[in-house]
């Protein structure tokens, strides 16, 4: 059934609820049911296509305290050839011996002829005018999907070789190459949580971002397998996910409006008048739990990510215990919290 078939259902079988009410407690129910477990359609593969050192000819003029990058003739012609994506505010910006800034916008007409990057903050290096050298490359990639909740494994796909992503932080970054002038590709490589994807426009925005470091200036591609929070039903027509049912759905969701009945009762309605909602949230509560025990034993057979330890030595490449997956192969992902 769809979003739009089962929340008349609940509109018609309960009394005093609206259909666009009852849609909206069905998505609660739904997310109560991705959130209880650990779903076989919570696990997805996806991947980063590093582009490398995307632009570096010709100057640009920046001045301190002022967003606008102006590119000479050369940079121009640069900038213009790139096509397809990675778009241009899909990258990093930077002076090579300084702090790297995103890019937010392009456009070609305020200094025509000459090209202009917008940054995402103003320029705030110690150096300013024309003839100034820059790098224009990807550091922080976004995770795939706004319901991300973690990783399961990153590969560097070319050395076939882990990219750990548990180990370190922003501040261990701070530490270690304060000012990211160590260049990849190297092993071991890291996936560093850095913020939330805060671009003006961009088509993640407020999806995680996780910088790549050491900063990859070759054109390189990282899989890796992700586990999601799951859809929700925003169409009238979507449906649940499989395994999941309706009937599963439908019990969730009834269970969460009786008690939102229950919780309507006030003074002017005496107690026990009418429908025992506490009695009728138990039952479809015991009917839920039914149904979700016989659901989980069918997606028992769906999973496949079997982490496994493992010992160092006792696999080619392994260089320190802990964790493999056959989701992208044996893959040793470190000392990871499951």
């Amino acid at each position: 059934m769809s979003l739009i078939t089962m929340s008349k259902s609940l509109a018609l079988e309960i009394p005093g609820v609206a259909q666009t009410f009852a849609g909206t407690k069905l998505n609660e129910g739904l997310q109560k049911i991705y959130n209880e477990t650990d779903w076989s359609f919570q696990t997805q593969q996806a991947g980063w296509n590093c582009p490398g050192l995307v632009a570096s000819l010709g100057t640009v003029t920046a001045t301190p305290y002022s967003a606008t990058i102006i590119g000479d003739a050369v940079a121009t012609a640069a900038w213009a050839a790139l096509a397809g994506r990675p778009l241009l505010t899909e990258l990093q910006f930077r002076n090579p011996s300084y702090a790297l800034y995103n890019i937010i916008g392009y456009e070609t007409t305020s200094h025509a002829p000459f090209a202009t990057l917008t940054l995402d903050r103003p320029w705030m290096e110690p150096i300013t005018g024309a003839g100034q050298p820059y790098w224009i490359y990807q550091a922080y990639f976004p995770v795939p999907v706004s319901d991300f909740t973690k990783f399961i494994e990153i590969r560097d796909t070319t050395n076939n070789a882990p990219v750990d992503f548990t180990s370190i932080s922003q501040d261990d970054l701070s530490v270690m190459d304060a000012q990211r002038l160590i260049f990849g590709p190297a092993v071991p490589t890291y996936a560093v949580p850095w913020g939330t994807d805060m671009r003006v426009g961009s088509a993640t925005l407020g999806y995680i971002m996780y910088e790549i470091w050491p900063h990859n200036l070759s054109h390189m591609p990282y899989s890796f397998s992700y586990k999601r929070s799951g859809p929700l039903m925003v169409k009238t027509s979507d449906t649940v996910p499989y395994p999941l049912s309706e009937e599963l759905v439908m019990h969730r969701a009834k269970e969460l409006l009786y008690l939102y009945k229950e919780a309507q009762k006030g003074e002017q309605v005496e107690r026990g008048s009418g429908a025992d909602y506490k009695f009728l949230a138990q039952a479809e509560q015991k009917e839920y739990q039914i149904i979700l025990k016989q659901i989980r034993a069918k997606d028992a057979n769906l999973h496949r990510d079997f982490l496994t330890h493992s010992r160092s030595g006792l696999r080619q490449n392994a260089t320190n215990d802990g964790y493999s997956t056959e989701r992208l192969g044996l893959l040793n992902v470190g000392r990871a919290n499951w």
